[in-house]
């Protein structure tokens, strides 16, 4: 529960950081540089950075007005960072929240991404 707290927190920090950025023709490239950076961070299984580049994508793409493609990164994102935790410590715990559930956290980063609960 303490882990998922803290990934909450970074995710808040994320997206008021991410909201930062300059204009919607570097949005759009940066969503593309992104976008192809993440098939090498999958091969190279760096699942934290896979998360950090996928909730970076969800930010970049909120921005640009586009709310599934973000919705999908969010959700990315998370499952990314489960997967470097199990990598790290070696402990698997079964996904105490996920995008679509009902914690105060989620509920407010939907809200903020215009995610819909699935």
């Amino acid at each position: 529960m303490f882990r998922s707290a803290k990934y909450i927190a970074a995710l808040g920090l994320t997206v008021v950081l991410g909201h930062a950025s300059a204009d919607a023709g570097s949005d759009r490239e940066l969503a593309a540089q992104l976008g192809a950076s993440l098939p090498d961070l999958v091969v190279s299984e760096d699942y934290r950075g896979l998360s950090q580049a996928t909730m970076h994508l969800a930010g970049t793409q909120n921005r640009l007005g586009d709310t599934p493609a973000a919705c999908k990164a969010l959700s990315q994102s998370l499952e990314s960072y489960r997967v470097a935790l199990v990598k790290q410590t070696g402990v698997y715990e079964g996904a105490a929240s996920s995008v679509n559930d009902d914690s105060d956290g989620m509920a407010e980063v939907r809200a903020r991404f215009g995610c819909a609960r699935i």
